[in-house]
């Protein structure tokens, strides 16, 4: 009878008794729990929120206990399709389908256990970095979403201790904020899943906090991230076999004669590291693995690009000593290995790509000796440096502004100069006799240039620079870009920064057909108007990758649409897009944009709001 009737009360629900709104909001410290039992002899359930501490009180009562609800937790209350507050309890076994479904949907397990404490005395913030033996290797835990309050937190399985994530420092119910250098705090499960599960065979370093941290920071509106100098470096550990548990640490032997040789991340400097340093077992070790290397007390991330066995310097062959030293800078690979003997000397003599850096540390009467051999040179100071004395010269990069460094950028100098870059602010504009020779052909070699502002008057000076092949200029004049095209018909990649606008900024004529492939046109706080854009693209239509970065006060997906209709070579667009409208006249969203040409399926819209909204490529 007792079945029938509750069979009965699950089918006679009515839509008026149905939850529409939460009233009993959960904290992250509380779960919601199904309680069976009698009520004046009749069988009868309640949801309720429990904290934490009080799960094992609960469990350990006896079957036929009577147990007063405010002592363990609250009742949950809803708001029905009447607008009346309703207990969320009922009369028989089972609550209805659509409340156990209503309640899965509403409210989560608990972020924490009675393990956890919620009281912050001192930030408890970790960089963890686990390295696979294999790409299929758990970490030992799984990822959990608290929806309430947007954050991701991990819990371990049952056998943790010997798995990578528990070793590498991380703790249960810790919250996750950093992977593999990504703020991962806004992605969705998806994402943050596909982040996890993409280049398996690389470390996995991980920002992670305490939840008293995380509520901490929370409440006082401050950002938690890997600079923060509370931030525990934690050392990196490294799987000893294929199995997801280490049970037991084995004994790892270490050759003492064994070597890497590491290009570290972001950068082109290339050290030889002892096997003991690497933080991954010898047996899984391969050329081109990432992994972390301990140096001078840190960890830091490289790509191992050699590996050997030798006793004496003399063992390594030429090739790889041909490799390493086009890394390291000239002015320290002379005073390493120049006299040790001939044969260093001789392959110093004969590498054609080494670079110097002219820094604090340079030694003037040093570089007379090694200058024959500068194939790559960039100045940092303001110093007596006669370009003569580098015959071989390729590329000058310039990040001091120095008027006897600029008199002596003529091509009876430096004749076979095939770079050349002003990194030197925005403010700054090249010699008018110099613009004039680069796109005039002056020197028959450059094939690459990154001007600062170009004075227009020299424009018409100009003659036909055939080899050049990329432009870096900053602009808002509206003559500029057309000169500089129609000096360059060879021109495969042009980059131009708008820094102000003036009238009719890129208004061209007459008219061009440009072979360009590659445009990179930005502006950081002029708007560039449909106009703008359009008439630039008319003399440039074989375009196959634009990026465009700009404020814009008209629709996004019509400006979108007018980009295919004017590029049909167009395979790859970059965007960062600021689109100054508001929500009432919007047109579209990102599925339209998306189905205009699957150049932009890469397209996301980053921020929304009701002034504007941000379109930006990932």
């Amino acid at each position: 009878m007792a079945k029938f009737y509750e069979n009965l009360q699950k089918s006679l629900t009515s839509y008026e008794d149905r939850p529409k709104a939460i009233i009993t909001e959960q904290t992250f410290s509380e779960s919601a729990y199904l309680i069976r039992g009698k009520d004046r002899r009749r069988s009868a359930w309640y949801y309720i929120l429990i904290p934490a501490n009080k799960f094992a009180d609960l469990k350990v009562l006896q079957s036929d206990t009577k147990i007063d609800i405010p002592n363990f937790g609250r009742l949950i209350e809803y708001l029905d399709n009447r607008d009346e507050i309703k207990p969320m309890s009922g009369w028989g076994i089972n609550p209805p389908k659509i409340i156990q479904t209503w309640i899965a949907e509403h409210y989560d397990s608990a972020s924490i256990d009675e393990n956890i404490s919620l009281i912050y005395e001192k930030d408890d913030i970790r960089l963890c970095t686990m390295q696979r033996a294999i790409p299929e290797q758990k970490l030992g835990f799984f990822l959990c979403y608290y929806r309430k309050q947007h954050f991701y937190y991990i819990k371990f399985y049952d056998d943790s201790e010997s798995s990578l994530g528990y070793r590498a420092g991380i703790k249960n119910f810790d919250r996750i904020i950093v992977l593999n250098g990504v703020n991962i705090e806004q992605d969705t499960i998806d994402q943050l899943l596909r982040r996890f599960n993409v280049d398996r065979h690389l470390p996995v370093q991980m920002l992670v906090c305490s939840p008293a941290t995380y509520a901490h920071y929370r409440s006082n509106e401050k950002l938690l991230h890997s600079d923060l100098p509370t931030v525990q470096h934690l050392k990196p550990v490294y799987a000893t076999s294929m199995s997801d548990f280490n049970r037991d640490t084995p004994e790892i032997s270490v050759d003492n004669e064994s070597f890497y040789a590491v290009q570290w991340e972001n950068g082109s400097i290339v050290s030889t590291v002892p096997q003991s340093a690497i933080f991954k077992s010898s047996e899984f070790t391969s050329l081109n693995d990432i992994c972390f290397i301990e140096t001078e007390g840190q960890y830091r991330k490289g790509q191992i690009i050699f590996q050997g066995i030798c006793t004496t310097l003399e063992k390594l062959p030429n090739e790889l000593f041909f490799y390493l030293f086009t890394f390291i800078d000239i002015q320290y690979l002379y005073s390493a290995f120049w006299g040790l003997n001939s044969r260093l000397n001789n392959i110093i003599q004969s590498c054609k790509n080494l670079s110097l850096t002219v820094d604090e540390k340079i030694n003037p009467l040093l570089m007379k000796l090694y200058a024959p051999y500068v194939n790559r040179l960039i100045i940092q100071i303001s110093i007596d440096c006669d370009f003569s004395q580098f015959p071989n010269l390729h590329t000058l990069i310039l990040c001091y502004r120095n008027l006897n460094y600029l008199a002596q950028i003529q091509s009876k100098i430096i004749p076979n100069l095939t770079h050349l870059s002003f990194l030197l602010g925005s403010k700054f504009t090249p010699p008018r006799q110099l613009i004039c020779d680069v796109f005039s052909n002056k020197f028959p070699s450059l094939r690459h240039i990154k001007f600062g502002h170009i004075y227009e008057s020299t424009c018409n000076l100009w003659t036909i620079s055939p080899f050049l092949r990329f432009v870096s200029i900053l602009s808002c004049k509206r003559m500029t870009v057309l000169a500089i095209l129609a000096s360059c018909p060879n021109l495969h990649h042009l980059q131009l920064r708008v820094l102000y606008k003036k009238n009719n900024t890129v208004l061209l004529s007459p008219p061009l057909n440009h072979s360009l492939r590659r445009f990179i046109l930005w502006s950081d706080y002029a708007e560039l108007t449909y106009n703008d854009i359009d008439n630039l693209l008319s003399y440039t239509p074989n375009i196959e990758y634009l990026y465009l970065q700009t404020v814009y006060s008209m629709s996004f997906i019509d400006l979108a649409d007018n980009l295919i209709n004017r590029l049909h070579h167009l395979s790859q667009f970059n965007c960062y897009i600021k689109e100054m409208l508001t929500n009432h006249d919007r047109i579209g969203n990102l599925n339209c944009i998306h189905r205009i040409h699957p150049c932009f399926n890469r397209i996301q819209c980053i921020e929304e709001n009701d002034k504007f909204r941000i379109f930006a490529t990932k």
